[in-house]
C-alpha cells in the first residue's frame, strides 16, 4: 500500500465570503440604543455630580468644555454602534454555522457542527421587550462561547438552536 496525498485544488474550495449572509433583526438596534442609553445617562450624572461637587469646575469654559465633549463623545458611540450594528450578521451552511461582525475590521467566525458541544438561548431586560434573544454556540475545548448571534427573534433562535443540535447530532459529536 502507498502513501497518497494529491493536492487539492485550491481555487475549487468554496469561499465563505461568498456566502449570503442574514443580517440580524433591526430591533436589535433598538437594545443597543436602550443600553447606550443607561451608560450615557449614568455617566451624564456622574459629570453632573462633579459639577456639583468641585467648586473648581464651576467656571463657563469648563463646563461648556465638558458638556461639548461629553455631546460628542455620545454621538461618535451611537454613530459606531450603528455601524457594528449594520455588520452582525450570519449564515447556516450545511457542514458550519457562520458570523461576521465588524465594520473596521471585519471578523467572520466559522463553527464546524462538528466541533459543537451545545446551545444555548439567552434574552436581556431590553432583548425580551422586542422579542429577541442571543444564541450562543459552544464547542469543545473552550468555557466562553465560539459564535454568539445576538438580535434573533426568539423563534429563530429556537429553530436555529434546534436545527444546530440535529446538524451536530448526525455528524457523531453529541
Amino acid at each position: 500500500m502507498s502513501f497518497e496525498n494529491p493536492a487539492i485544488e485550491t481555487l475549487l474550495i468554496p469561499r465563505a465570503e461568498e456566502v449570503i449572509l442574514e443580517p440580524v433583526n433591526s430591533n436589535y438596534y433598538k437594545v443597543i440604543l436602550y443600553n447606550q442609553l443607561i451608560f450615557w445617562g449614568i455617566f451624564a450624572l456622574a459629570i453632573a455630580a462633579a459639577l456639583f461637587l468641585i467648586d473648581e469646575l464651576r467656571s463657563m469654559p469648563i463646563i461648556s468644555g465638558i458638556i461639548f465633549t461629553y455631546l460628542i463623545t455620545l454621538f461618535l458611540n451611537i454613530w459606531l454602534s450603528r455601524l457594528s450594528f449594520i455588520n452582525k450578521a450570519y449564515a447556516i451552511r450545511q457542514h458550519d454555522i457562520i458570523y461576521q461582525t465588524g465594520w473596521l475590521v471585519k471578523r467572520m467566525h466559522i463553527c464546524p457542527f462538528t466541533r459543537i458541544q451545545h446551545c444555548s438561548i439567552n434574552s436581556g431586560i431590553f432583548e425580551r421587550k422586542f422579542g429577541l434573544a442571543k444564541l450562543s454556540v459552544y464547542s469543545a475545548g473552550g468555557d466562553d462561547s465560539d459564535i454568539s448571534i445576538p438580535g434573533l427573534t426568539i423563534s429563530r433562535a429556537q429553530d436555529l438552536r434546534e436545527l444546530i443540535i440535529q446538524k451536530s447530532a448526525m455528524d457523531g459529536t453529541n
